[in-house]
């Protein structure tokens, strides 16, 4: 429970009702005293209290004219009426005017406790439902702002909504998602508008709020009024926000311009260079067009356009180098503050991006020189090869060679050679009737005892054995 307010004439009980709620098992972050309603409903008028304890008898304002009084508040507390023997059927009269309960007097410290514990469950429960509501009508509005629909088809978000945004001319203002702003009484704040957040504030507040909060490069609208504005409102303070995120301004009131947003011919060529032998040019030209926009030399808005569409045709172009995530945390610049904070994150996504294209067109191209190996070790086995000619032959360094060799072929190319060898040495024993020695000049060993120890070594058996082998088989 936050605050308790205790109405009563009296000191003495109106000190011991505030030490018995004191010594309660119901935390109360503040207890305010005072002598009657007049000064009560001042404090009413003033703060937000959750709990009123009131007599009924005080001069000035009596209880049953403030609980009358507070019918007219905004945020009405839980009201618990303290009353004498004597004045029970005015306590009674007063819970058809909302009186939560009622304490007689002489007040007893149990009686206290029991009341605060119900209540404070009571207030809990407003508290998770009221957030419940709150999270709905919030999670409404948000579509309502992002979405292209007919009136007639939200018509429920605007019956709900109305009451909200009086007749009084109010400002849209949109920070980053990272912005700390938080609610204020009077204001709505959503969060993950088009991943920003809105703010939705009287006019006439504006420059209190400004003085008092320390937020940044944000935008204002122009003011409005009425629910059916907040949209426009939005959009304008959405598009302030951009000029202010690209130079770096405070804040940003919004102004009418003309806007040429398309992109997709920019976006394109960009693509094309940085996916070919201009890709420096490339981002180095985007480069400098973010630096003569924070200097008011290119249009912030055309810019901002076309970064993002940008981002999302290399996201599409390159979906199986980079992740999702990741994509998203670079195609949406307005995450950052300003322009000058974002930028080096898109160089260093661009250039990560860009290494992540070498490497895999390196390997692409280191696969198909190891293929043009194995085809030609496959068609000139025959002859004396070595590892270095054949390296060589591909025009590959001898180191990086071996490497991708093995890895391709899962065994390292003295071994590979070796195999494709004696895969032919066993054709030519089976269907000829060569000598040994011949069949191993034939597959590319010039001396005989070394091909009959390599064939024995792969095979288990010697040349001429597998020959009979394979010869008392087919009998």
């Amino acid at each position: 429970m936050d605050t308790l307010l205790i109405v009563e004439d009296e000191k003495m009980i109106r000190r011991g009702i505030a030490v018995m709620a004191q010594r309660s098992s119901v935390e109360i972050k503040e207890i305010i005293e005072c002598r009657n309603g007049e000064e009560a409903m001042e404090i009413l008028k003033n703060r937000k209290i959750n709990t009123v304890f009131t007599d009924i008898r005080m001069p000035k304002m009596d209880g049953i004219e403030l609980v009358k009084e507070m019918e007219n508040l905004e945020h009405k507390p839980d009201v618990v009426v303290v009353s004498g023997y004597e004045d029970f059927n005015y306590a009674v009269e007063m819970m058809k005017h909302g009186v939560a309960d009622y304490i007689l007097k002489p007040v007893k410290r149990d009686k206290i406790e029991e009341i605060l514990e119900k209540l404070e469950e009571k207030q809990k429960l407003n508290c998770r439902n009221y957030q419940i509501q709150k999270q709905m009508l919030y999670s409404q509005l948000r579509y309502y702002l992002t979405e292209e629909i007919l009136e007639s088809d939200c018509w429920e978000i605007i019956r709900q909504w109305e009451k909200c945004f009086q007749e009084e001319p109010y400002l849209a203002l949109v920070f980053s998602e990272r912005s700390a702003e938080t609610e204020e009484e009077g204001c709505f704040c959503i969060d993950h508008v088009r991943k920003q957040k809105a703010l939705f504030i009287p006019e006439k507040s504006y420059g209190e709020w400004e003085k008092k909060t320390k937020a940044e490069f944000y935008g204002i609208s122009l003011p409005a009024r009425g629910f059916k504005e907040c949209k426009r409102a939005f959009e304008q303070a959405e598009h302030a926000r951009k000029k202010a995120f690209v130079t770096g301004s405070l804040f940003c009131f919004y102004e009418e311009e003309s806007r040429d947003e398309n992109g997709d011919e920019e976006a394109e060529q960009f693509v094309q260079q940085f996916s070919g032998s201009g890709r420096n040019t490339a981002v180095k030209d985007l480069l400098n067009r973010c630096f003569q926009a924070r200097h008011g030399e290119e249009d912030p808005y055309k810019l901002l356009n076309d970064i993002q569409k940008i981002l999302k045709k290399l996201a599409v172009f390159y979906r199986t180098l980079i992740q999702e995530k990741e994509i998203l945390a670079y195609e949406e610049p307005l995450l950052w503050n300003t322009l000058e904070e974002y930028e080096p994150c898109l160089k260093m996504w661009l250039e990560r991006l860009g290494g992540c294209i070498d490497v895999k067109f390196s390997s692409d191209q280191n696969k198909r020189k190891i293929q043009e190996a194995v085809s030609y070790i496959r068609e000139n086995y025959t002859r004396d090869l070595n590892m270095a000619m054949v390296s060589n032959y591909v025009s590959m360094n001898y180191s990086l060679f071996s490497i991708e060799f093995k890895n391709y072929t899962g065994m390292n190319f003295v071994n590979y050679l070796k195999e494709i060898r004696i895969k032919a040495a066993k054709r030519l024993l089976e269907n000829t009737e060569l000598r040994i020695q011949e069949v191993g000049k034939m597959v590319g060993y010039e001396n005989d005892k070394h091909f009959m120890k390599i064939f024995k070594n792969i095979c288990g058996v010697s040349p001429s054995e597998y020959r009979k082998m394979k010869t008392s088989m087919k009998q």
